[in-house]
């Protein structure tokens, strides 16, 4: 073998060289052998607020940073999860020294004294972790109960958490909104409810007039006072619940602003089976659509009334000659310029044989009777405007426009 040449007073260091496995009777006679692991690093503290890990000088620095988001969060907290200022250990060996060790395990028992258990699971959690962590524990039907595990948890915790301490893990009271029916602690909802009236004014006034509803008043249970907080809260959720309104075609409640979302994808329920027609994709208008546009501009429903509550009736809408998406009859004119400059950007960077010709808006016939136009007329002239720029698949037939027929021929495949 080759010899080494080092210098005098350098050793290299010895390692071990495992030839085979060895049990466990073989390791222990061969201990001479094996690799020495080195001890935990020392000088390491523990942060008495977090528990958590830092060198000797970082400690310094991170305790008065720490104490201050630690005030921070508790005030945050509901009244009742609130707890005291945690006092810093000081623990000291007998002949006056410090002693490293029992720091670290006092400053960790500090920590773990701020957490609260909850009343489902029996987890420890920081107060501000702990709400969000319920929202998502549900309690176990053949379980004990949660007071079992309140029970369990109060005999472990160390002698610092009071008896208030393990009552606080409740959830913390709440009050509904009864503008927009969600949940807000008791501070939070009046600063919530004037942000939110104002934001409901704003929305409301962008509605159609059909749509459009009178200002909601703040229940009188709520105004008065001395009614449970249940009771408030069941009176703030049936005023947040006055003012959804029904869909012509399923008779599911939304509020008014999103009624109008839903309704571009809800279909009308008929006996006879639908037309189906080419995919227009990104949410272009399909030839069952039109035909409900065009029963929903005039008035007229293929639905019997029969059995049906009184629903409100949809405003009108406009099929756009570019992209083959409906707007209402103020939103298309703000629509078609953004969506013409649209489609110049995306047709130049396609490939010469994909480009294709400027699509052009079809006109506006007059009747001559009545001086108005033809809206159903109009809508269908677009429709068929924004279905003769699909291009076909030359695999699967399917037509699409021409951006989307280069992602889709990407996963097709000819049949075999």
């Amino acid at each position: 073998g080759e010899t080494f040449v080092t210098q005098k007073g350098l050793k290299r260091p010895t390692t071990a060289v495992l030839l085979r496995k060895l049990g466990h009777s073989a390791m222990s006679q061969n201990s001479f052998n094996r690799p020495v692991i080195p001890p935990k690093r020392p000088g390491f503290r523990v942060c008495y607020l977090c528990g958590r890990e830092f060198g000797s000088k970082s400690i310094e620095i991170h305790e008065p940073k720490c104490l201050e988001k630690w005030h921070i969060e508790n005030e945050k907290l509901p009244k009742n999860q609130r707890r005291p200022v945690p006092q810093k250990p000081q623990p000291q060996s007998s002949d006056g020294s410090y002693d490293t060790d029992k720091m670290n395990e006092a400053a960790w028992q500090s920590s773990q004294a701020q957490l609260l258990p909850c009343e489902n699971c029996g987890r420890r959690f920081l107060p501000d972790r702990l709400p969000v962590h319920q929202k998502s524990c549900k309690p176990k039907p053949h379980s004990r109960g949660p007071s079992h595990s309140k029970a369990l948890e109060a005999d472990s915790l160390p002698k610092t958490i009071s008896n208030t301490s393990v009552r606080t893990s409740s959830k913390p009271c709440t009050l509904v909104c009864y503008i927009c029916g969600r949940e807000f602690g008791t501070k939070s909802l009046p600063i919530h409810e004037p942000k939110c009236l104002e934001k409901w004014k704003t929305e409301n006034s962008a509605l159609p007039k059909e749509l459009r509803r009178p200002v909601p008043q703040k229940p009188q249970v709520v105004m008065m006072g001395g009614a449970s907080r249940e009771e408030q809260n069941k009176a703030a959720f049936e005023s947040f619940k006055a003012q959804l309104v029904p869909c012509a075609n399923c008779s599911r409640t939304f509020s008014p602003d999103r009624l109008i979302v839903h309704q571009r994808s809800c279909k009308i329920k008929t006996s006879s089976p639908s037309i189906k027609t080419v995919s227009l994709g990104n949410g272009v208008t399909s030839q069952s659509n039109l035909d409900t546009i065009k029963q929903r501009n005039s008035g007229t429903s293929c639905i019997s009334p029969v059995n049906k509550p009184a629903i409100v009736k949809r405003p009108v809408t406009v099929v756009c000659y570019i992209c083959g998406r409906e707007f209402g009859t103020k939103s298309i004119s703000i629509h078609e310029p953004q969506c013409l400059k649209k489609w110049h950007m995306e047709n130049s960077k396609l490939p010469k044989q994909l480009q294709r010709a400027e699509p052009r808006k079809p006109e506006i016939r007059m009747v001559e009777s009545t001086g108005s136009y033809d809206l159903e007329a109009l809508n269908e002239a677009a429709w068929q405007s924004a279905k003769a720029q699909l291009v076909p698949c030359d695999i699967c037939g399917r037509t699409f426009l021409p951006d989307r027929l280069t992602v889709h021929q990407r996963s097709c495949r000819p049949s075999k």
